[in-house]
């Protein structure tokens, strides 16, 4: 009866979902004089550790009359998902037999705390001992990509040669040079990697085959270099090949379609989509919308997101939702659809209102000409406004029936920003409203103190270049 009672254990603790499930299996397995098999006490470790629970994992680990390697690899790899480096290496070090999976825990443990130096070590180890795999690869260089260096993560890419890097690897590099700013070079990777799937499919292998987060990431890259004609061809060519569609992809189609101007494309994969829409989603028709200047169609589709239309199935709005639907009234003019948005973001949906819905409101309120409602708005916020919700209110003020008041308005605004930040550039905003007026005294006044500023080391900075980053690692893995 003993063997039966052992397999059907082993089975239910590998299919337990909770916690406490599991540790009622392990009550049974002392009640029934289990507990000591390794195979058992692994199994169970191995849940403990899914689960978090440290403690009891090491209890068990420590309580094991016998341990394989096997039973070394889960408590090394609960020792590394905790952070927990120092003891993940000295029980890496107690290690009489070390398999593959040993090395790939160790050098991941140290990527994850940026220790790069010391995965390398025991990466290059690895190699040594001839017990790496291409999960250590991948995972050196996920280590070096996420640090940055993209230098060295190529570096190791290249010495992988044609015949170890695994798709995986693939996304990873590409990955990592979409999130240094180098989609360009993504593309090309990209070409590599589809090149290698064709000859690949001649010969009838499959190893390479481009899954979900490849075409994501082309998908971005092409978005950012402004290359549209290759990303309707990589979505044609997804539609080829059949390649599962799920939200990221969604999306990262949809923005592209979105920012090329093809709404009716960015709508027809939203339509079409085989898993329903999430948050991510939804935000993005809503701030696709309005940047095409379908403000009303974006205030639809987020009445639509939380009313559940068309099958039910309501999503909860956030910040971000608001700042695209505030933005899209902004655009296109929507000043008491935008009002209403906004009072009802609290009391209706539960999120409150913060800077930067703020400075949309003032953006939307001073577009149309309701300058005194906006710094009505922004007197009363909670809080100090920033530079950027007070850069709404300098307004060009040319219109001859409020220009005293647009020029008081702006000057306000300046002094506002200045106090905050006497390095933005709003300084110069102000210049431009004394000279759209033909106020040249002022505008002679005006840069003299900003030149004064400037000599002591208080005036508008130069600022950096930015550049536009789509993070695929915190919504997907490889």
């Amino acid at each position: 009866m003993l063997p039966h009672a052992h397999a059907a254990l082993v089975r239910a603790v590998t299919a337990c979902a909770g916690c406490r499930e599991a540790q009622a299996l392990h009550s049974l397995a002392w009640k029934l004089g289990l507990a000591s098999d390794v195979v058992l006490a692994t199994a169970l470790l191995t849940r403990y550790a899914r689960r978090g629970l440290l403690a009891p994992a090491q209890w068990l680990f420590d309580e094991m009359p016998r341990r394989d390697v096997v039973a070394f690899n889960a408590m090394l790899a609960a020792l590394g998902a905790a952070g927990r480096v120092a003891d993940a290496r000295e029980l890496f070090d107690r290690m009489l037999e070390r398999t593959p999976a040993s090395w790939n825990t160790m050098v991941t443990c140290y990527c994850r705390a940026g220790d790069l130096g010391s995965a390398r070590l025991v990466f290059e180890a690895s190699l040594r001992a001839g017990r790496s795999s291409v999960v250590s690869w991948n995972a050196m260089i996920d280590g070096y990509c996420k640090a940055g260096r993209m230098d060295a993560a190529r570096d190791l890419f290249d010495r992988m040669g044609s015949s170890l890097p695994d798709v995986v690897t693939w996304n990873t590099v590409m990955a990592g040079y979409l999130h240094r700013g180098d989609p360009a070079t993504a593309i090309a990777i990209f070409h590599r990697l589809m090149h290698i799937y064709q000859q690949q499919q001649r010969q009838e292998e499959h190893k390479l085959k481009p899954t979900t987060v490849t075409m994501a990431t082309a998908v971005t890259a092409c978005t950012q270099v402004g290359d549209f004609a290759l990303g309707r061809r990589i979505h044609l060519q997804i539609r080829h090949q059949g390649t599962r569609t799920d939200a990221v992809l969604s999306n990262a189609l949809m923005d592209m379609y979105f920012k090329c101007g093809s709404v009716d494309g960015a709508l027809d994969v939203f339509r079409t989509m085989p898993c329903r829409p999430n948050l991510f989603c939804w935000n993005t028709v809503i701030a696709g919308l309005g940047m095409n200047g379908r403000g009303e169609d974006a205030v639809a589709a987020f009445h639509d997101m939380v009313e559940g239309r068309p099958n039910g199935d309501n999503v909860k709005p956030d910040g971000v939702t608001f700042v695209a639907v505030l933005s899209a009234c902004s655009h296109s003019g929507l000043v008491p659809a935008g009002r209403k948005l906004f009072t009802d973001m609290l009391p209706v949906h539960g999120v409150a209102p913060r800077t930067e819905h703020y400075g949309c409101m003032a953006d939307l309120l001073c577009r149309a000409g309701h300058a005194d409602e906006a710094a009505r708005l922004v007197r009363t916020m909670p809080g100090r406004p920033n530079a950027k919700v007070l850069g709404s209110l300098l307004l060009d003020a040319r219109a001859p029936e409020r220009q005293e008041d647009g020029v008081r308005l702006s000057e306000w605004a300046a002094r506002r920003i200045s106090e905050l930040d006497v390095g933005d550039g709003a300084a110069y905003g102000l210049s431009n409203v004394y000279a759209s007026l033909q106020r040249w005294e002022r505008v002679e006044e005006h840069r003299r103190e900003v030149s004064a500023a400037v000599r002591q080391g208080k005036g508008p900075r130069r600022k950096q270049p930015g550049r536009a980053c789509y993070d695929l690692a915190s919504s997907c893995t490889n």
